[in-house]
């Protein structure tokens, strides 16, 4: 079985060598806040994978290449490489991650060696930070122009790394393909990107040496169903065509933030949580944001916990405005039980004791098949779930028993669906849910919430499929508030469907 994993490395790598800068790629901050959750290997590189394990074709030349990028890929994932090459004139590629397919590429060759060409590229000023263009600025017959070469001596690391010579891609056509990632990821539409499609046809001109190319590239079409940015545009080399390309491309949309206008539309703001304090466990985005904005909005105090979205939850704190002295941040990683028992202590010793506690922080959920290579995944994720549950419950439940206090746990509707590409999910949301009803028949002075909401609209679903039916994080938060008004006799455990 051929395999292929990528690297940080080979990130690196092929950033600096084809230009392409997109954030996406190379910065573990940004990632974080996109529905990937870490960096997502360049398409392109994907593609110039699967050609360096193709058989050698000394007496070829490429002529077209297309590909279609089903799934992103990721970091030191091995994945399973299909090759089909029926004859020296085509060949077939398939990325696998067990049985879930990742990425299709198709390799037309013809007879001959075409034109010499050198590898030494000269330098040429190309854009240095990818543009931010929305998909209501991608207009059909927006265009970009310019100058393209790859960088020569990374250029040269991505050819050995990768065992490209020899197999049928000139020098030129492998930079051509980088030129396809460059153009996507930078300009059209830049950083918002999310590579979908490629079809590269190469003409019979010669490259002139150690000269740069030109390029235009048009928007055709954006299907605003879907935020797919259609664009075609030519390769040159000198006066003639070199390749000519199509690429689609998903235009990212921002993700939603909690709003605290949306928030008083559900939840009237009052002083009836006044002088109550809240720890927020993963409060900086998404649902956990808008919970502690909810809380806060009833005069309650909040401590908001985030371990690395450090200006994330600076914007949820400011978009308090008045109230935003309501909410103090507290960095640190929830699942460490020494942090933990810090927090603790310092919360009793300046505030006297806790009233509510909300678990809602997990590791970042992605797809994950249930198969024996996948094992130590699952396990990881399991673990990984159930510490950033444990540890805060197990350090805060009898400081929540002196005050009658709420644990407040976020688990899912997925415990009932139970989505066949979230196993570990699944298994790590019922474990937790094991553990809070345990915990209410032994500690039975705390009042114990299970929420089980619906697909939420977050960054990790903010994607053209994701976003379909998913609920605003504000009616979450509002029914949780509204559930704690609701209560009046002690009940030990309730579990909240919304």
């Amino acid at each position: 079985m051929t395999t292929v994993r990528f690297t940080k490395q080979d990130l690196a790598c092929f950033s600096a060598a084809s230009r392409d800068r997109n954030p996406l790629h190379i910065s573990e901050a940004y990632a974080r806040t996109t529905p990937y959750a870490e960096p997502v290997v360049f398409g392109a590189l994907g593609l110039l994978a699967g050609l360096g394990h193709l058989s050698a074709r000394p007496d070829h030349r490429l002529q077209q290449l297309s590909a279609e990028f089903r799934n992103p890929l990721s970091l030191d994932v091995a994945y399973r490489l299909d090759i089909i090459e029926s004859s020296t004139d085509k060949a077939r590629v398939k990325l696998y991650d067990t049985t879930r397919l990742m990425m299709t590429a198709t390799f037309t060759f013809r007879p001959g060696q075409g034109h010499r060409e050198s590898s030494v590229y000269p330098r040429v000023d190309c854009a240095a930070e990818p543009a931010d263009r929305t998909s209501a600025t991608l207009f059909p017959g927006t265009s970009v122009t310019g100058t393209y070469a790859p960088q020569t001596e990374e250029f040269a690391q991505v050819v050995e790394r990768w065992r490209l010579s020899g197999k049928g891609a000139t020098s030129h056509q492998i930079a051509a393909t980088m030129w396809a990632s460059f153009v996507v990821g930078m300009h059209l539409p830049g950083k918002r990107a999310v590579f979908w499609r490629l079809t590269l046809d190469f003409h019979d001109a010669a490259a002139q040496e150690e000269a740069p190319f030109s390029y235009e590239v048009a928007v055709e079409d954006l299907d605003e169903r879907f935020d797919l940015l259609r664009s075609a545009g030519t390769l040159s080399a000198g006066s003639l065509p070199y390749a000519t390309a199509q690429m689609w491309a998903f235009v990212r949309q921002d993700s939603p933030r909690p709003s605290l206008r949306r928030l008083a539309g559900l939840l009237p703001e009052s002083e009836q949580l006044k002088g109550k304090l809240a720890l927020v466990i993963g409060g900086s985005r998404g649902l956990g944001a808008a919970i502690a904005l909810a809380f806060a909005s009833q005069g309650c105090s909040v401590l908001l916990n985030y371990q690395h979205s450090t200006p994330e939850a600076d914007l949820t704190r400011a978009s308090l405005g008045d109230r935003s002295a309501l909410i103090e941040l507290v960095q640190g990683d929830a699942a460490d039980v020494p942090w933990c028992l810090s927090l603790r202590e310092t919360i009793l010793k300046q505030h006297g004791g806790l009233d509510l506690l909300v678990c809602n922080a997990s590791p970042p959920i992605r797809p994950l098949a249930f198969e024996p290579e996948k094992i130590a995944q699952f396990q990881d994720f399991l673990g990984g779930s159930l510490a950033l549950v444990s540890a805060p419950m197990a350090t805060f439940l009898g400081t929540l028993a002196g005050q009658a206090g709420w644990n407040i746990v976020l688990s899912s509707s997925f415990v009932r669906e139970l989505p066949v590409e979230f196993p570990h999910y699944v298994t790590a949301k019922s474990a937790i849910e094991g553990l809070v009803t345990w915990s209410a028949a032994h500690h039975p002075k705390v009042r114990h919430l299970l929420v089980r909401p619906p697909k939420l609209l977050t960054d990790q679903t903010n994607t053209t499929v994701g976003r379909q039916g998913a609920m605003d994080v504000e009616q979450v938060a509002a029914s949780i508030v509204r559930t704690i008004y609701g209560t009046g006799q002690l009940q030990a455990l309730q579990i909240l469907e919304i």
